[in-house]
């Protein structure tokens, strides 16, 4: 399958569940706080979304920032970073790894504005923002001291184009240990790859057996985004892409949270303690965030099955100000609605959490 064909079935795909119900009217412009003191910028809030001015907050964290009008790239720079934006083709590409947007931009006038995943993920800043007094908070985060590479494999044959990007870590002080986290990652991608290959090899005997079959190739991509590397802790969250013919391909989302000392990883249920209804207090904080979305017009107001509550073992990764929980494509909302996301503040989680999690509650 061809880039363009890749970039409807899933790239555009991840826009749609940002922007497939169009935004509200822009709500407010709440000031913008670094480290305790205001820029001289301003956010913006669309859709029950806030964006951040990419130029002033990057400068105030002491980035250079270029922009390119001839192709239509953002570069911004500072000796131990390189992050070139390309706005054309809805790509990110911070030293090492390349990944596609989901959406988490927009343009106001002449300057570009990112989602809070861009300057967290990228920037390492925890975003709060607080609605009620009109302020997006913005903090440093002390991150492990750990290195982060990232492995890629490619090829492109007659039946299949495949496409493989996942983290190793480097630098734990147990080897063992890192060997095992390491082995994971690898195991993922190498799985992903298996089901590309095994979904060309069924496309292959389909149409041998006299099935027109599809004009594109099958495709297989395979990505990660780094959500929080904090406390002896790491989130990672992967995205796998599998196009076998037809209109679209589906998109699964994984999330992996280990402690990078011992190597165990968590589940949802880990993080707090063992007579904490967390169930319950997550799943009202969903319904309450699935009614606002629908009222922004984010989400439709028709869902493919009702939410009722999350489950025990429900899929989660910690972002660098909350405990995460998502659903998969189709779960509960149609194919354009995507992933969807609910974040829930460790703050609101304090009285749940573990003591030996306590410290989430300072982030």
């Amino acid at each position: 399958m061809g880039k363009k064909v890749f970039l409807a079935g899933f790239v555009i795909s991840l826009m749609l569940s940002m922007h497939a119900y169009g935004f509200a009217a822009a709500e407010s412009q709440p000031a913008i706080m670094l480290n305790g003191t205001a820029i001289e910028a301003v956010a913006s809030v669309d859709g029950g979304s806030v964006y951040l001015p990419l130029r002033a907050v990057g400068e105030a964290l002491g980035y250079e920032i270029q922009w390119s009008g001839k192709d239509n790239t953002i570069s911004v720079s500072r000796p131990e970073k390189d992050i070139i934006i390309d706005l054309n083709n809805y790509k990110i590409t911070a030293n090492d790894h390349a990944y596609y947007m989901s959406g988490d931009y927009t343009i106001i006038g002449d300057s570009t504005y990112m989602g809070p995943d861009f300057f967290s993920e990228n920037f390492g800043l925890t975003v709060r923002w607080d609605r009620q007094n009109g302020i997006v908070q913005l903090e440093n985060v002390k991150e492990n001291a750990i290195s982060i590479t990232t492995v890629k494999e490619a090829s492109d044959t007659d039946t299949i184009k495949i496409t493989l990007q996942y983290p190793q870590v480097d630098g734990l002080a147990d080897k063992t240990v890192q060997d095992r986290i390491n082995a994971v990652f690898s195991k993922l991608a190498g799985d992903a790859k298996n089901e590309g290959l095994k979904n060309a090899d069924e496309m292959e005997k389909a149409i041998a057996s006299g099935y027109a079959g599809s004009p594109n190739k099958c495709e297989t991509y395979f990505d990660y985004r780094l959500k929080y590397n904090q406390n002896e802790l790491l989130s990672v969250v992967f995205l796998d892409y599998q196009y076998t013919g037809g209109a679209h391909g589906l998109t699964a989302q994984s999330s992996h949270t280990f402690n990078l000392k011992t190597g165990e990883e968590y589940k949802l249920k880990d993080l707090v303690k063992s007579d904490a209804d967390y169930v319950s207090f997550i799943s009202n904080a969903v319904k309450n965030e699935i009614d606002a979305r629908v009222k922004e017009g984010v989400l439709p107001d028709y869902a493919i099955a009702p939410f009722e509550a999350i489950r025990e073992d429900q899929d989660f990764y910690l972002s660098n100000n909350a405990v995460v929980v998502y659903f998969q494509q189709y779960e509960y909302f149609p194919y354009a609605a995507g992933i969807q996301e609910f974040p829930v503040e460790f703050s609101a989680l304090k009285d749940l959490l573990r003591p030996e999690f306590g410290f989430l509650n300072n982030e």
